[in-house]
């Protein structure tokens, strides 16, 4: 006899025990308040790159929206009711995309090239259910050297990217773009072939996926504006050997203009479950 699959609830692998908790299904008794959790900060800088570069590494059906401006972002949480309280840290890398969906036209948003996070829970969870495109790496506390905020993501022990901000002052937080329809990505899981197929040959899922936006229930608290960066490395194979094609893509894409930095810190979120599929 299989085992009894409970509809409405989330299972992944190994499914012989039950659902899981993720942010999309909590067990009973734990209540989730996304006008509360999580707390969070996040150090942040854009800058202009080359458009062809950029669009060279493009999916087919996305195109960019208009400036080619690369946001990088470490983002700290914590207070997850799915974790107990607890929380972990995010390292991001966006652009801003059109995506031309055969159902709904042309759909504006941000895609989420690539999302670093430093808990291996919700890289399976995002990965799996929302077709976030998550990776490991260490994400240390940001810290405050005479005004100066900095840190640096690693993987083993060799760190892959610097970013930082300095001469921060107290501004208004920016107003989201309406026209922005949310957080974009592009869901790839290769299939396990069939026999007298070839591994690489067959994808279980290949599309692209939309998180709308947490408008509601967010709150800014404090924002800070003025001048950084990020530094990429240029790791070889010995050095990051299951990443350096991904750093090395990044550090590819040129930086035109330093667009500025920003230190801010906010409370609610939202768990992804509005997240879909797009034709």
């Amino acid at each position: 006899m299989s085992f009894p699959r409970e509809p409405g609830k989330f299972y992944r692998m190994p499914v012989f025990f039950g659902p899981n908790p993720c942010p999309r299904w909590t067990p009973e008794g734990v209540v989730q308040d996304f006008a509360r959790e999580p707390v969070r900060s996040t150090l942040g800088t854009r800058y202009l790159t080359d458009a062809k570069a950029l669009e060279a590494v493009l999916p087919e059906g996305f195109r960019l929206w208009g400036e080619p401006i690369v946001t990088v972002e470490a983002i700290y949480m914590t207070g997850f009711s799915w974790l107990a309280g607890g929380g972990y840290n995010m390292f991001d890398v966006k652009v801003p995309i059109i995506y031309a969906s055969k159902t709904e036209g042309d759909v504006h948003g941000t895609l989420l090239m690539a999302r670093w996070e430093s808990l291996s829970d919700p890289i399976t969870t995002g990965r799996e259910e929302l077709g976030h495109n998550k990776l490991f790496c260490d994400i240390p506390e940001v810290s405050d050297f005479n005004g100066r905020y900095h840190t640096s993501m690693s993987w083993r022990g060799f760190p892959f990217a610097k970013l930082w901000a300095e001469d921060l002052v107290e501004q208004e937080a920016p107003a989201g773009n309406p026209a922005n329809r949310g957080l974009l990505s592009w869901k790839y899981i290769p299939a396990t072939p069939r026999p007298g197929k070839k591994w690489g040959e067959e994808a279980d899922a290949n599309y692209a996926t939309l998180t709308p936006p947490a408008w509601s229930g967010v709150k800014t608290t404090r924002y800070l504006a003025g001048k950084g960066g990020v530094e990429w490395a240029r790791p070889t194979f010995e050095q990051l050997p299951t990443q350096y094609t991904i750093v090395n893509g990044f550090a590819s894409f040129p930086i035109v203009e330093n667009r500025g930095a920003y230190y801010f810190w906010m409370t609610g979120g939202a768990s992804g479950d509005d997240t879909y599929r797009l034709d």
